[in-house]
């Protein structure tokens, strides 16, 4: 690493999927020899005692476009960081604004983690075509666009009309030493020591967007040919929705939501089969996670990330967003011809935290040739 590089990251907050990314490309960035910095709107969130012990917190007072450069401009003059990854909109406006201000050399990657024409499509025209304008005025003013998926960069450049050539697709950094440790430790839950019960698991944020109720009707029609139960892991807008959905189902006993669990993958490892359900994605991190503890998947084939993730069905069935049946089908093929578990993992290895670090220090120009072909 060229003279310990600092890099900086910022964010909102420390909570959902794009927060266990910054715990693990913070961690693997630490790993090459990188100096960590992370500027965060508020200084909460369940991963922040996660975050490796090396890595400076600094708490962004604001981060308005125009308010918040003071304080980033303070930043960026005591700091001098050589890159500065963003995850939205807002954040590269106030960085980009900055880095005028001050005069400063600091690189600015924004990282683009949502399918936008799906995000956006419950806005009005106006305000669409507002945002879209926005971005596509924004983004190519950054040193690079990375996208977490081939299909959010697809999606990106249908939306602005930016060139597929400017982008740079990154995938989640999921698959880590840590999450091995934690799949290896036991579940308390008792449906766990009943092996005679297959376990179906979806691990998610209970949202609209998740589509849990097209995976309850599909368990309801696989405990009709077959005994198993259902577990919902996570927490949300949705969670009385879903449990009401629950409750009325013919099969109640059989289901059960356990809400948010620090540690998920621990079930994951331990269940039959693991479900993502959404209707929408940028990634499909969970998907991912489930395939790295060798528990076997499926998945609706929904924009963007799961395609890609399960290389068009090689490592599990993808249906039709809202097809109960055809999820259903899928299902109980999988409880009956499930694949190996070494299969599974060997074809996650391509998203662990260090080899997609190295593939973020490639597009900083930061990866010196004796750390090239290592880690």
């Amino acid at each position: 690493m060229i003279n310990a590089s600092l890099i900086t990251l910022t964010t909102p907050a420390l909570d959902g999927g794009i927060g266990r990314n910054i715990v693990n490309l913070t961690g693997a960035f630490h790993s090459f020899g990188c100096r960590v910095h992370l500027l965060i709107d508020k200084p909460k969130g369940p991963y922040l005692d996660l975050l490796h012990p090396a890595v400076k917190i600094f708490h962004l007072s604001t981060s308005h476009p125009i308010s918040g450069i003071p304080a980033m401009s303070k930043y960026l003059l005591q700091h001098k960081p050589d890159v500065i990854l963003t995850p939205n909109v807002r954040h590269t406006a106030l960085a980009l604004r900055a880095r005028r201000f001050v005069s400063h050399s600091t690189q600015i990657h924004v990282n683009v983690h949502n399918t936008y024409s799906k995000t956006f499509q419950n806005l009005s025209a106006r305000k669409r075509r507002k945002r879209i304008k926005k971005i596509s005025a924004l983004y190519p003013r950054c040193n690079g666009i990375i996208p977490v998926s081939n299909g959010v960069a697809e999606d990106l450049c249908s939306l602005t009309k930016l060139p597929q050539e400017t982008l740079t697709t990154i995938y989640n950094p999921v698959v880590t030493r840590k999450l091995d440790e934690l799949a290896a430790e036991p579940v308390e839950h008792p449906w766990f020591a009943d092996n005679k019960r297959p376990i179906i698991l979806g691990v998610s944020r209970i949202e609209k967007t998740k589509n849990l109720p097209l995976l309850v009707g599909a368990f309801e029609q696989v405990r009709q040919q077959l005994p198993c139960r259902l577990m919902l892991v996570g927490d949300g807008t949705q969670y009385a929705a879903i449990e009401t959905r629950t409750q009325a189902s013919p099969f109640c006993e059989d289901i059960t939501l356990v809400g948010h669990q620090n540690n998920p993958y621990n079930y994951m490892k331990n269940a039959s089969l693991f479900v993502l359900s959404s209707s929408w994605e940028g990634f499909g991190n969970s998907l991912v996670e489930a395939m790295a503890t060798g528990t076997p998947v499926v998945s609706t084939d929904c924009p963007n990330g799961p395609r890609e993730i399960l290389d068009n069905g090689r490592y599990g069935p993808l249906v039709p967003v809202d097809d109960e049946t055809a999820l259903a089908r899928a299902m109980l093929k999988t409880l009956h011809s499930p694949l190996p578990a070494a299969i599974l993992k060997q074809g996650v290895e391509r998203f662990r935290d260090t080899v997609i670090a190295r593939q973020y220090l490639q597009a900083f120009d930061l990866l010196s040739p004796s750390r090239a072909d290592t880690n």
